[in-house]
């Protein structure tokens, strides 16, 4: 299967190309002109790789039946090659199954591969040391790994994932759960993303002027409370009679979100040449972005540059709920806009 070339892709299958994440992570993606194109999810040269090549490469034909798992019974790589193999299990969404994944492969493979350790050899305490390690937080700017919340998510995912072993029998009690919770520093207590305030959307909207890429992004994410991963998918030819139709990438949700004024002048400030009839956000090349990951990138470096380095394109989503919530809107108009199935939560005090 391996062809040779020329520069980083030298010696990769035909059609694949290798690049670095904005973590450092070596990936491969698939480019073939009249194929659906996509990422890889294993790693190069292995039985997995080559099954999603040829489903890249003959995307009609029956999805072949994976390959028999040849980890050692009872080890850790057995229990994650059983609990991976129904997606389903990770999550809804093909983007939160790659999210998990992502975390129980570093799990697996880490700094300190345990993939061939028993599962009954596990105790809490190798979990409280494990979870430890990963409330330390390390690196800077857009490539730090770590810290509280990469800590609580994980420690999330090993509840599910031995509780699965529970289920098949390889345990008889869960050791996640008998470690202790991930709790904040003293003094250092977490409320998630920042909310951004209305001084820091003024600030933003004085240094990223109507007309910009930066500009519309923040009206797009502010007016339509939506995740990055469906903002940057947004596009002029999508709007019908005032609105603006989205199937959340995360849930499968349907919204028909209506334009606002201040979005449709965000929009109407544009030139045609600065966005495509099908995307409103393209890079300084014209170009769609590649993942929704390397749009949250760039977001967070104009927060920077309008001197906001602690706001996030998430922050904006919190902000439109603070709003909805101070004009006294109720749970359920509220998540008929976010699009949340569980009833929102505030983290904000209610106006008198």
């Amino acid at each position: 299967m391996p062809r040779q070339r020329r520069g980083t892709n030298r010696w990769l299958p035909k059609y694949v190309s290798k690049f670095e994440s904005q973590h450092g992570v070596e990936r491969y993606r698939f480019r073939r002109v009249g194929y659906p194109g996509g990422y890889f999810q294993s790693d190069l040269g292995t039985e997995e790789f080559r099954a999603e090549y040829h489903a890249f490469m003959h995307p009609n034909e029956p999805i072949p039946l994976a390959t028999p798992s040849r980890a050692t019974p009872g080890t850790i790589d057995a229990l994650l090659d059983r609990y991976m193999s129904v997606p389903e299990r990770l999550g809804p969404s093909t983007v939160t199954q790659d999210k998990i994944r992502a975390v129980l492969e570093d799990f697996r493979n880490g700094e300190k591969p345990r993939g061939h350790r028993r599962v009954d050899t596990i105790t809490f305490e190798a979990i409280d040391r494990i979870i430890a390690k990963k409330q330390i937080k390390t690196g800077t700017g857009n490539k730090t790994k770590g810290g509280l919340r990469a800590a609580r998510k994980l420690r999330k995912e090993l509840v599910r994932l031995f509780d699965f072993a529970v289920k098949s029998e390889m345990i008889t009690i869960n050791p996640v759960q008998l470690a202790e919770k991930v709790k904040a520093p003293a003094g250092e207590k977490s409320h998630g993303f920042h909310a951004w305030t209305e001084d820091e959307i003024e600030q933003y909207r004085g240094y990223h002027k109507l007309g910009t890429h930066a500009r519309l992004a923040m009206e797009l994410a502010l007016w339509t409370d939506q995740r990055r991963s469906d903002v940057v998918s947004m596009g002029k030819a999508q709007i019908h009679k005032g609105r603006l139709p989205v199937t959340q990438e995360k849930t499968g949700e349907v919204l028909w979100l209506p334009v606002a004024p201040q979005l449709l002048e965000a929009i109407v400030a544009m030139h045609s040449q600065d966005t495509s009839p099908f995307c409103f956000l393209v890079t300084e090349r014209g170009r769609s972005f590649k993942s929704a990951a390397s749009f949250g990138a760039w977001f967070k470096k104009q927060c920077v540059d309008a001197g906001l380095p602690h706001c996030t394109m998430h922050g904006l989503r919190k902000a439109t709920l603070r709003r909805m919530a101070e004009l006294r809107m109720t749970n359920k108009d509220m998540k008929s806009v976010s699009g949340q199935r569980r009833q929102t939560r505030r983290a904000w005090p209610m106006p008198p």
